[in-house]
């Protein structure tokens, strides 16, 4: 009885073995995809830009509430307070992927925390500059001169999946209209197209519309590095000005017209 029972016993001890060397390989595994998961964002290029800052407000300066597809801007202060899920900024098209994530090294070290930047907006005054140019949007008029936002900026592009492209802004009426691409992306640098919020309400645009060439935000009008003399309203580019960004050479935006 005892000589046979010594095999069994050997055989379930083997089993148990077997089993639990199974379990702890595969725990094991399951350690390795979560530590995948956690670091799915990696940089995988890094520039340096200048920085301005914005926020959201209807005048045809700041160019409204929504980003260039028509969701509600987010801002740094938001953010910070729990309150948002990333950091809306401004950046020529051209640049990057809308919903692009970014890290912005000065600005986390500052605050002393990982913030997520997402390239959601744009605007006329960042035709053309390509990764040169970065706006930042803040809670107010006062954040938005904040001398840290408005440096020199080293920033990390980071890869990963844009949930910010999904947020829903795409179904927002305002992405058929003027006031989509405007976005709200305009500090005094930035006068995106006011395209919607401002651009029947300033006075530069006032003249008649139906001269000029068809448009949907005041980024159309004036394209490559120097700005036009025009504006987009009622869908056409017509002169006038709502910064200086948008005035040719060294003139400036005085009542709504480069001089």
């Amino acid at each position: 009885m005892k000589k046979t029972s010594l095999p069994l016993l050997l055989m379930i001890s083997a089993l148990v073995t077997a089993c639990v060397a199974s379990s702890e390989e595969g725990d094991d595994q399951e350690d390795e995809d979560v530590g995948s998961s956690e670091d799915s964002l990696r940089v995988t290029s890094s520039f340096v830009a200048r920085g301005t800052g914005y926020y959201p407000d209807s005048s045809p300066l700041e160019g409204g509430f929504v980003d260039r597809r028509g969701a509600p801007l987010r801002t740094l202060q938001q953010f910070l307070a729990g309150k948002a899920s990333y950091v809306s900024v401004a950046m020529d098209t051209n640049a990057f992927r809308y919903g692009q994530h970014l890290r912005i090294k000065e600005l986390e070290a500052k605050y002393g925390r990982s913030i997520d930047f997402r390239v959601v907006d744009t605007g006329g005054a960042f035709r053309g500059k390509g990764r040169t140019r970065i706006d930042i949007c803040t809670a107010n008029a006062k954040a938005s001169r904040d001398a840290t936002i408005n440096g020199r900026l080293n920033i990390d592009v980071l890869d990963g999946p844009s949930s910010g492209s999904s947020s829903g802004a795409s179904s927002s009426g305002a992405s058929s209209s003027g006031a989509s691409s405007s976005g709200g992306s305009s500090s005094g640098a930035s006068s995106s197209g006011a395209s919607s919020s401002g651009a029947s309400s300033s006075g530069a645009s006032s003249s008649g519309a139906s001269g000029g060439r068809a448009c949907a935000n005041d980024g159309q009008c004036n394209p490559g590095n120097d700005g036009s003399g025009l504006i987009c309203t009622a869908s056409r580019c017509v002169p006038g000005c709502r910064t200086n960004a948008q005035c040719p050479g060294s003139k400036r935006c005085v009542s709504g017209q480069c001089s």
